[in-house]
């Protein structure tokens, strides 16, 4: 009998080394703290931006959606992915390149929380951006410098821009301001904020840029690419554009990064883990 209540305890003593084991694994930074893969889509939207984000943590996340012409198509992007719905919206600031899609992806998904610049427009598009979001029942968020829209282990989504100390009242100027870290990787979205700005938040280097203002000569200066040291610059614009961006100064100064263009590769897809950090492109 004194045998069998020995067995009996040290297969418990086991047991419980055994369990103590695997839930210090499943809670240290070996398991990856749950997480699967960033998936960072850049869609094209012609002359305008819009980025479609599947989080490590399962949530989504759209910033911003071109005109209202591209609807349908980032629509049918994010539909394709396999989502009915968003959890965060970020419409960076009011120009129609920037938001006009989004009461179509009101109308077609469920979003759960929406953020914008405090610096409004006075335009129709901005009424109607406003309208599907109140129609939606949700509250429009306004953040700045230093809150964060996510704040987990090892990932994060950083609100570098606006500062709320400025005084901005320039649409540009005042744009949303994104960072996306994910372990040793760091995606930087700029809306379409100035380079003298964006040097102001004194960000430090990044992976991946989201280059400013379509490659605008605005939006990129030497001292802000000093700074940063991108390994990749996409930038979102329409072939032949009126504008005639991007800017071949921009490209110059890019040009230690790889550049990937909407115009020429269509979407575009970055995907990273803890080890590793990959592009495809739809052309």
């Amino acid at each position: 009998m004194r045998r069998i209540v020995g067995i009996v305890v040290v297969l418990a003593v086991v047991l419980s080394l055994y369990f103590i084991r695997i839930n210090f694994y499943n809670n240290s930074d070996f398991a990856d703290s749950g997480y699967g893969q960033l998936k960072v889509h850049y869609i094209d939207v012609g002359q305008g931006d819009s980025c479609f984000i599947e989080l490590p943590n399962g949530d989504t996340m759209l910033i911003d959606g071109g005109q209202a012409k591209y609807g349908v198509t980032v629509s049918n992007y994010i539909s394709s992915l396999g989502y009915n719905d968003i959890d965060f919206l970020v419409a960076t600031h009011g120009d129609a390149d920037h938001i006009g899609s989004l009461p179509k992806i009101f109308e077609d998904f469920t979003v759960e929380n929406c953020y914008t610049s405090f610096v409004p427009s006075n335009t129709k598009t901005y009424e109607k951006f406003v309208k599907a979001v109140e129609d939606e029942g949700i509250e429009l968020s306004k953040p700045f410098s230093g809150d964060y829209i996510i704040d987990e282990q090892s990932f994060d989504v950083k609100v570098i821009g606006p500062d709320k100390t400025e005084n901005q009242s320039d649409k540009n100027d005042a744009s949303v301001v994104l960072l996306i870290s994910f372990y040793d990787y760091d995606f930087l979205f700029t809306g379409d904020a100035p380079s003298d700005v964006l040097e102001e938040y004194n960000i430090g280097d990044i992976e991946v840029l989201k280059a400013s203002h379509h490659g605008s000569k605005t939006g990129v200066s030497q001292k802000l690419i000093n700074e940063l040291s991108p390994e990749y610059s996409i930038i979102s614009v329409a072939a032949k554009n009126k504008y005639n961006h991007p800017n071949s100064e921009t490209l110059e100064l890019l040009k230690n990064s790889r550049i990937y263009m909407t115009s020429e590769f269509g979407n575009i897809t970055a995907v990273c883990d803890k080890n590793s950090l990959e592009f495809t492109t739809e052309k």
